[in-house]
Formats: structure tokens, sequence, C-alpha cells
């Protein structure tokens, strides 16, 4: 049963089942998603075969694949059904991503002392045993997507899950190029704000 925004789930609690995985394939998407059984989430397949159409490559489908597979865990986790969501489980999810530890077999195996400091080398943030804002973003970007896939199909929640927020006094799409699609515009709504890059270092 669908629970109202005003519902508060024990996000500490919830534990993410060792369900599915991501499979290679020699079909149409070159990656499915896979439940506890190995036959294909068939509401996943179908957008995979859908941006394998686009022309996205193969890792890019391969994060996706791996996105919706963290959300569909987290699904099961809470039993709820991927066409019965609300933003309330969206915004539980991010709370979950938030607090989360990665799975064991990708976490560091170097110092802990070093994770998310930044690298002198590549000036990037060292990854620590958590999802990141970056992460966090990615998923929500991918779970828009997919779920705007399935609106335009006539199936799925009402509504996208994934609200938009626009900035205050702007019209959406108030520019709009009529050879351009229509697209959603503002800020995800459970965005998390990402880190500032330190300042560069002159010699």
């Amino acid at each position: 049963m669908a629970r109202s925004d005003g519902d508060q789930r024990a996000i500490e609690k919830i534990r993410l089942p060792l369900w599915g995985s991501v499979v290679a394939s020699d079909g149409a998407a070159p990656w499915l998603v896979v439940d506890g059984l190995g036959d294909q989430v068939e509401p996943v397949a179908l957008f995979l075969r859908d941006l394998a159409a686009r022309g996205r490559s193969a890792s890019s489908i391969r994060s996706y694949a791996l996105a919706l597979l963290r959300w569909w865990r987290f699904l099961v986790a809470i039993g709820m059904q991927w066409d019965r969501v609300t933003s309330a489980e969206v915004r539980d999810f991010v709370l979950w991503l938030g607090r989360a530890a990665k799975p064991v077999a990708t976490r560091r195996t170097v110092s802990r002392t070093s994770a998310g400091q930044v690298n002198p080398v590549t000036k990037k943030r060292n990854p620590g045993d958590g999802y990141g804002p970056a992460t966090i973003r990615h998923s929500n970007a991918v779970l828009r997507t997919f779920y705007d896939f399935w609106l335009e199909c006539g199936c799925g929640p009402l509504i996208n899950p994934v609200v938009v927020e626009r900035s205050r006094g702007s019209r959406a799409n108030s520019h709009h190029n009529p050879m351009v699609p229509y697209r959603a515009e503002g800020r995800l709504r459970y965005n998390p704000r990402l880190p500032k890059r330190p300042a560069p270092v002159h010699a």
C-alpha cells in the first residue's frame, strides 16, 4: 500500500536484499536487470531497449541498469510496486542512499582516512564507502527518465514521482524551440548539493 507524504518510514531499518542482478545480454539492449529467479524485469528491459534504440552506449545503459537494480531492491525491501510509487518513496530512497554503505564487494580497500579528500594529482575526491551526492543525483536522473518513458507509454504512476521544482517566477519552456521536444526544466526536488571544487593552486 502506498504511503502518504506524511507517513514516517524507518529509513535506518531498511536493508536491501541481495535480489536480482545486472547481466550482459546479446539482445537489443546489451544489459538487462534480472530478478531473484533470473527472469528479466520487464519494465526495465523495455526501457533499456529504448535507450539502445536512441544510440546510448553500452556503458551508459549498464549505468542505468545498475541504478534501476538498486531502486528495485529498495522497492522489494519496502514492499512497493514500481508503478504505485509517489514522491514519498523517492524521498525515502534518497534519504536511504545518504546513509547507506555500498555493497561489500565495492567497498574501499585503502585507508578510510582518505575518503572524501581531494586527490592532489587527479583533483578528484576519493570515494568513500557511502553513496556520494553525484551518485544520488545520477540515480534521481535515471528514475526521472525511466518514469518519463512509462508516462509517455501511458503506463506507470499518474505523475512522475521524481518531482521537478522550477525557479520562482519562471514558466516552463518559456523559450522553447519548436524544433526541439519539450523537456522538464528546473531542479529535481531531492537532488543533494555537490561539494564545491577546490580552488586551483597557482604556482
